[in-house]
């Protein structure tokens, strides 16, 4: 063995690699508040997993998709609980993330040099929110099909480009195969790439700048291997086992009628991670939708956005953190509501 691991490693230097990527120095030592990253990338790693065994028995047609996914509920052997795990392993990736963003505003992780890999984790959120918007639709029930007709038309709602991209997304000027293929390519293909992509640079740039420590440090530094491996191990266990349990008290993912056009379905609503915004736009009705729709929004994010130069100020620290506050406040508030 030790005759075989010289061989490989002469050929492509992989002791090295690995001894960069594993005895990496943690400035203060490890601690629980490092292990989001880890666990976003476990999670991530688990939905391309569990999709792509999805992917092996499901039939992305306006005229087969409920049908597909109805045998992997019921028929398929263990096909629930993957369903299962697919569904809640992606509400974890929300909360997650949200933690993330936390524990790097906090810790002002976002400040010189880190700006870029800040926006890039900004990007990561966005995507992941497209993931769950785009595999909403995919088992072509009637909620997915009447909430995605909601979240559509608020596409269209945008200024300049809107009815164009709504155009685009939807496949035509009704709702029906097209958008379901459409939908597919992007939630199996091309944000899953974009994920993938982005991923690999927001490793890189964290590598190349290194942790923000907490400040004041206390404790020694320590290294990445054992220390801090051991604490992501344990986050992503943890929250794998609470995927689990949901997985199976729900007996799976919900599965509602098969979609129908002709049948107005005035019960749908969004997941969890959206009703902030379902809720928010009761209060701009009509003409005024388009304010609490797309205006007010990009605000927000632009201005999480420019977190980073906000930060050079005397108070800008503080500022960023009690305007993130206020945001999750507001959003949480507003999902009790509704």
């Amino acid at each position: 063995m030790s005759g075989l691991r010289a061989w490989l490693d002469h050929r492509t230097g992989y002791k090295g690699l690995l001894h960069e990527a594993l005895f990496e120095n943690v400035p203060g030592g490890a601690r629980w508040r490092y292990v989001w990253g880890s666990t976003l990338t476990f999670f991530f790693a688990v939905q391309v997993i569990t999709g792509l065994i999805l992917w092996m028995s499901y039939s992305p047609s306006s005229q087969t998709a409920w049908e597909s996914v109805y045998w992997i509920q019921h028929q398929m052997w263990g096909g629930w609980l993957l369903r299962g795990i697919h569904h809640f392993a992606a509400q974890a990736m929300t909360v997650l993330l949200v933690l993330h963003l936390m524990q790097v505003v906090i810790d002002g992780a976002y400040k010189a040099p880190r700006e870029v890999n800040f926006w890039f984790g900004v990007a990561l959120l966005l995507l992941v929110l497209a993931l769950s918007l785009t595999g909403y639709l995919l088992p072509w029930d009637q909620n997915g099909y009447w909430s995605t007709a909601v979240s559509t038309n608020l596409v269209g709602m945008s200024p300049g480009i809107g009815p164009a991209l709504q155009t685009v997304l939807v496949g035509g000027a009704s709702y029906g195969h097209h958008t379901l293929t459409r939908f597919f390519a992007l939630h199996a293909g091309l944000v899953p790439l974009a994920i993938g992509l982005l991923i690999v640079g927001h490793v890189y740039l964290f590598r190349r700048h290194g942790l923000t420590p907490k400040q004041p440090i206390r404790k020694p530094d320590e290294g990445f291997w054992p220390e801090q491996v051991l604490r992501d191990a344990v986050a992503c266990l943890a929250v794998f086992a609470a995927v689990l349990w949901f997985a199976v008290r729900e007996h799976g993912a919900p599965l509602g009628a098969p979609a129908d056009p002709a049948e107005q379905f005035a019960a749908a609503r969004p997941e969890w991670y959206f009703l902030f915004l379902f809720q928010f736009l009761k209060y701009f009705p009509g003409k005024a939708e388009i304010i609490g729709a797309i205006i007010l929004p990009t605000l927000v994010l632009l201005l999480i956005v420019a977190m980073p130069f906000l930060g050079r100020w005397r108070l800008g620290h503080r500022f960023n953190v009690g305007v993130l506050g206020v945001l999750l406040a507001g959003a949480g508030l507003l999902t009790v509501q509704a």
